[in-house]
């Protein structure tokens, strides 16, 4: 069972996540890594996608930009206001921020 449900955005260059594009996560490192993958290998490198309401996917993610992030939940409903996110810092690290 999943520990977070999270909604990834790209940066600036990928439209915001809609309900269905809500993800699973089994820990807080398992984001992390993901999006250390989809912003450092995302153009050459498929990134697994585990969706909560449709099939998971495997996808490449091109030109993912400094700005990406991934909103955390604790529900798997995705709704209301975010438990944390994990974003990339000014050195290129994945920090995390409970909000």
């Amino acid at each position: 069972m999943a520990r977070w449900f999270g909604f990834w955005h790209g940066g600036s260059g990928y439209s915001l996540a809609e309900d269905h594009d809500l993800e699973q996560f089994s820990s807080l490192e398992d984001a992390k890594r993901k999006l250390t993958e989809r912003h450092r290998r995302g153009y050459r490198q498929r990134s697994r996608f585990d969706f909560v309401h449709r099939e998971p996917a495997e996808v490449l993610t091109p030109c993912v930009g400094d700005d990406c992030e991934i909103t955390l939940y604790r529900s798997r409903d995705g709704g209301g206001w975010p438990d944390a996110r994990v974003y990339l810092g000014p050195r290129g690290g994945v920090r995390f921020e409970r909000l």
